[in-house]
């Protein structure tokens, strides 16, 4: 065998990621891979005794790399397995996962290994089995290399009998987990991309074991209608063929967020004083509401518009917004609305969306969305899985009763589902305080200084930073500043309100270092 550099994707022999030449002196950080021969073999041991190469198996190592060993052999994966499996599958659990390493370990398939064992390299453990070489639909990777396609790994993947191994993973990620990937197929490639799948299954079925082929291929055909004695272990594809699928991404999001609330300690804050004390809390909740989703009138405006019944000539429909939003957290009998079931949270969303839209018969009022929405590219719940969600969310909450806890909870919810075409942020924050003011608590504000805390607060839900900690913090803070303004006339609640900075946009108080503040 000869010296021989590894080649990954984007580069050719002797040059690194950047296409710069070796000899330039630009070489890759994690160095060349170099595959012994006899007459180079003693001078590249000579050069790990002194720091500058490192042997990673047998015959095999790594010269001038300036990364820690499990780096570089991170960087020159695969061009390692094809010195010793040439042309082989990245398969089984390793072909989920794009042929990223699993709990430490890469699965691989080779009809003719020479070497059965597994290798055991700095930071990852390759393991071969004897198998098929690239099938069609299999995917090519830099190095040679191949990933099994969708139909092949879904077949690599069923559970078979037999003992589990010790001290490592199965290779099988097990048929739970195919079950998992087949309702994910069909939650974004609908019944075309099943059918796909199966026309693949038929090419490739004569070269993979017949049970796994025969249990892929009921569950999928179980998907498309034509067959029903399928029971399936998976949580996700028994509620795709009981006709209610659900999004297990956001059922992980509210278990991370319930689980912390069950662990936060509540923080009770009653709604004290006479009723005249909260007379025009209402009005300037609906405002700061509507101004948050972009429909923005001077507050004296909106007041004539909402309490007056003064409508906008020119703006109809957004005086119809802000209006709406006005009546419905102003009638005791639609602002103190607590759902005791998911069915109940759904029947009320439908109602409250079909008075706060009734002025855009465009938004399909009351009516679920039939298209996926978006904010800033962020993808709320798919159309056909919001019903479901909503329930099974709805149920996840169900062990929280502090009434600040619970408004958090379900804000969430509906903001993640966002079940209609538009008016969801606002319908988030009416269901929020409804179960407030149910349970005699304050209810919350938003004022529009405190727009961007707000909603980095759900973001940061939305993105994994965090279960939920700094939104539980903004609700509590918001709350805690409702309950400490007087909205008992509009002018003086008004005066406190431009006093404290709560009419300043977003963007001009973080550049001015300005912040909502509690009063004197």
């Amino acid at each position: 065998m000869t010296d021989k550099p590894s080649t990954v994707a984007g580069a050719t022999p002797d040059r690194g990621n950047n296409g710069a030449s070796v000899a330039s002196g630009l070489a890759h950080p994690a160095g060349r891979l170099v595959v012994a021969s006899n007459t180079t073999k003693a001078g590249l041991s000579r050069q790990a005794k002194v720091g500058k190469a490192f042997r990673v198996a047998p015959n095999v190592y790594i010269v001038g790399s300036a990364l820690r060993p499990e780096q570089a052999v991170a960087y020159h994966c695969l061009a390692i397995i094809n010195e010793f499996w040439p042309g082989a599958v990245l398969s089984d659990r390793s072909a989920l996962t794009g042929g990223m390493p699993f709990e430490g370990w890469i699965f691989v398939t080779h009809p003719h290994p020479a070497r059965r064992s597994d290798l055991e390299l700095p930071g990852v453990t390759v393991s071969p089995r004897v198998g098929p070489g690239p099938l069609p639909g299999d995917t090519q990777m830099p190095e040679g290399l191949h990933v099994s396609g969708l139909a092949r790994r879904l077949v690599e993947n069923v559970s078979v009998a037999g003992r589990p191994p010790r001290e490592r993973p199965n290779r099988r990620a097990g048929t739970e987990a195919v079950e998992d990937e087949i309702d994910q197929l069909a939650r974004h490639g609908r019944a075309g991309s099943i059918q796909n799948v199966l026309n693949q299954l038929d090419m490739i079925a004569g070269q993979l074991p017949l049970g796994p082929v025969e249990a892929v291929r009921r569950r999928l055909a179980a998907v498309l209608g034509s067959l029903t004695e399928v029971k399936p272990t998976s949580g996700r594809l028994a509620a795709r063929l009981a006709g209610k699928p659900y999004d297990e991404h956001r059922m992980s999001m509210f278990r991370a967020l319930a689980e912390l609330l069950g662990a936060t300690a509540p923080e009770p804050r009653p709604a004290l004083g006479s009723a005249q004390r909260w007379t025009w809390e209402p009005f300037f909740e609906a405002y700061f509401s509507n101004f948050i989703e972009g429909t923005e009138f001077g507050v004296d405006e909106a007041r004539r518009i909402a309490v007056d019944g003064v409508f906008s000539a020119q703006r109809p429909a957004d005086a119809h917004d802000v209006a709406a939003t006005f009546r419905i957290v102003s009638d005791p009998a639609s602002n103190a609305l607590a759902p005791a079931s998911g069915d109940e949270l759904i029947n009320e969303l439908r109602d409250l969306h079909a008075i706060l839209m009734a002025a855009r018969p465009e938004k399909r009022p009351g009516e679920f969305k039939v298209r996926r929405n978006y904010a800033g590219g962020y993808a709320f719940v798919e159309p056909d899985l919001v019903v479901e969600t909503l329930r099974r969310g709805f149920d996840i909450f169900s062990s929280i009763t502090d009434p600040l806890q619970r408004a958090v909870a379900l804000m969430l919810l509906v903001t993640e589902c966002h079940p209609f075409d538009d008016g969801n942020g606002r319908l988030a924050r009416i269901v929020s305080n409804g179960v407030l003011s149910a349970a005699g608590q304050v209810r919350i504000v938003i004022p529009t200084v405190y727009r961007n805390n707000y909603l980095a607060g759900l973001a940061g839900v939305s993105n994994g930073n965090g279960r939920g900690e700094s939104f539980i913090a903004v609700l509590r803070f918001a709350q805690k500043w409702t309950g400490a303004i007087d909205w008992t006339t509009f002018e003086a609640a008004d005066e406190e309100l431009r006093k404290l900075d709560a009419y300043l946009d977003p963007g001009l108080a973080e550049a001015s270092g300005i912040r909502l503040r509690l009063p004197e």
